[in-house]
């Protein structure tokens, strides 16, 4: 497979995770109590790391634009490693909003 082909089918996935994590959020909208507040955490969650990822490949699919860029001096760069430091960012919010939601679903043991 190409990379343009590959850059394709990983930007259709991204667009299909965040379109789940949407279906999610809409899904368990209307639940109440302590189990529909959890859930309302982990889908926000899910939605963020959907939106993790397809932000991962934009800046990746830039950052090789870029680089054609660069070579006529004509862009901005950014390292490989900004874009992962972004990437693990987003990621961390979005499990943090997963903890939350578990954390949230926990309280009925006690």
């Amino acid at each position: 497979m190409s990379t343009a082909t590959i850059s394709t089918i990983n930007t259709v996935l991204d667009l299909i995770l965040i379109a789940a994590a949407i279906w999610m959020v809409i899904t368990v909208r209307g639940l109440g109590g302590i189990i529909g507040k959890g859930l309302n955490w982990i889908t926000i969650g899910a939605l963020v790391l959907g939106i993790a990822h397809l932000l991962s490949t934009v800046i990746q699919s830039l950052l090789v634009s870029n680089q054609a860029a660069d070579a006529m001096g004509t862009s901005m760069s950014m390292s490989t490693s900004t874009e992962g430091l972004i990437h693990r960012i987003f990621v961390l919010i979005g499990f943090v909003f997963l903890i939350i939601g578990f954390r949230q679903i926990g309280t009925i043991k006690k």
